[in-house]
């Protein structure tokens, strides 16, 4: 799972399904993002790593020293 993958497509799907003018969301839209919320979800219940966007600058140095 690539947590960075999973969030870039969540707000992909979020930003899509909140534009106004966008005549591309379907159902399948709003399924897509619920597997990926779930899957997300999972990954870091099991002590998988956060979406680089969401970690501090003091965690990225701490996984680079790994």
């Amino acid at each position: 799972m690539d947590p960075d993958a999973n969030l870039r497509e969540q707000r992909e799907l979020t930003e899509r399904m909140l534009d106004p003018d966008s005549q591309y969301v379907d159902s399948g839209d709003a399924l897509r993002l619920a597997e990926l919320v779930e899957a997300l979800h999972e990954w870091l219940s099991k002590g998988g790593f956060m979406p680089q966007e969401w970690r501090g600058r003091e965690t990225i140095a701490e996984m680079e020293k790994a």
